[in-house]
């Protein structure tokens, strides 16, 4: 019997079995969680592993075959382990989880297809559900336009409260005040209960916290964007066997004609196809003229190409549309686009989203209670004609929408 990994798949219906022999290890097992994943991309929730072949399973491959199992449970699906080699039935045995593989997970009905009333554009299907509550309100803090003449005092700190209801975004830092909180101010976002940004002290290492009992997380910030009160729409969208991605421009484009909406807030959680972004190297309230010449490319980290694909990402971003009232940190979203706005993104490690009534605290929960975060970037469309990179592209995902008066 061979020692490398070999999977042999079988799908049927809604239904894959995955014969796999050889050995799930440290080097291995990332192919047995990359199978799972694009399954689960498919629409394939129910999932059958034959590991009669297998002569050794690491704690690694355990850990694959646990999260792969809640994340299959999560979305109302099943992973179970129909056979068993003696090496493998051993090592589940002795860790006590040898049963619990082979009770098949109480099954919720998978994400049914899109019905009806969804709409396609741009090759992809829209499905929108309105809650009928009213606009949310808008605060703007902060001054954000980096004139290299401003100097930031502890009377630009605000601090704020993580709250279910509120969502922000803009340059901030966890700490205790102005300043121990001035060498670190960076991109974060305020996402209900959870905060996290990205310290701009080069150590590229982001910071996050999630609230939990009496703790309530809390974010100094020296900018900010910020919405707070009851989301009127989320839509869900997903390819319609056309496109296999679609641009941030674009679906921003798109929901504004679905609702309506001339002013918005938008929650997301979607799959990744390539993102293009930035975020600060160096604090402003240590050198408020870092975006100028000549330091410009040593205070800013810009993506080099389109990153982080196929990972998970939860976003927050403010827009508008024809207005003349300007917010100075709002940007058009294409070149010559009447449609300006601004939005940050936190990257996290792949898993799948349940799509069937998806309420967006436990998709927060979930992610920053089990996961880590990858990074944090203010999304940019780079428009230049020859080294252009173009814009954040995504595969599917969820869409919570704040209608702003």
């Amino acid at each position: 019997m061979e020692s490398k990994l070999d999977i042999q798949k079988t799908v049927s219906g809604k239904k894959s079995v995955l014969v796999i022999s050889g050995r799930l290890d440290a080097n291995s097992t990332g192919h047995l969680d990359d199978t799972i994943n694009a399954l689960i991309r498919e629409g394939i929730y129910d999932v059958e592993l034959d590991l009669g072949q297998v002569v050794y399973l690491s704690s690694l491959g355990i850990r694959v075959l646990v999260s792969q199992y809640k994340n299959l449970s999560k979305i109302g699906g099943a992973l179970n382990l129909a056979v068993m080699s003696d090496p493998v039935r051993e090592v589940l045995r002795m860790v006590g989880m040898a049963d619990m593989f082979q009770q098949k997970t109480v099954k919720v009905k998978a994400p049914e297809p899109a019905s009806p009333t969804g709409r396609i554009e741009e090759g992809f299907r829209f499905e929108r559900e309105s809650s009928g509550n009213g606009p949310m309100t808008l605060l703007v803090h902060g001054h954000p336009e980096f004139t290299g003449k401003l100097v930031y005092t502890a009377e630009d700190n605000l601090l704020m409260t993580s709250e279910r209801k509120t969502f922000a975004l803009g340059l901030g830092a966890i700490g205790t005040g102005f300043e121990d909180c001035k060498s670190r101010y960076g991109e974060f976002l305020s996402l209900g209960e959870a905060i996290t940004y990205m310290p701009a002290d080069q150590t590229s290492i982001p910071d996050y916290a999630l609230s939990s009992g009496q703790y309530v997380p809390e974010i100094n910030a020296l900018f900010a964007i910020k919405v707070k009160g009851d989301f009127t729409d989320r839509i869900i969208f997903e390819p319609a066997g056309g496109s296999l991605s679609i641009t941030l421009h674009t679906l921003v484009d798109v929901l504004m004609r679905l609702t309506g909406y001339k002013k918005m807030a938008l929650l997301m959680a979607a799959e990744s196809d390539g993102l293009i972004g930035m975020r600060l190297r160096k604090s402003p309230v240590e050198d408020p003229s870092l975006l100028e010449l000549p330091g410009l490319a040593n205070n800013l980290f810009f993506t080099t190409e389109p990153a982080y694909s196929r990972m998970l990402t939860l976003s927050f971003g403010y827009f508008e549309s024809g207005s003349i009232e300007k917010i100075a940190w709002l940007r058009p979203l294409e070149s010559g686009s009447s449609t300006i706005g601004h939005l940050h993104t936190a990257v996290f490690p792949y898993q799948p989203l349940r799509k069937t009534k998806p309420d967006y605290g436990e998709i927060i929960h979930s992610l920053f209670g089990t996961s880590e975060v990858s990074d944090i970037l203010h999304l940019i469309n780079d428009t230049r004609e020859i080294n252009g990179l173009g814009d954040s592209r995504f595969k599917n995902g969820i869409c919570w929408i704040g209608q702003i008066e």
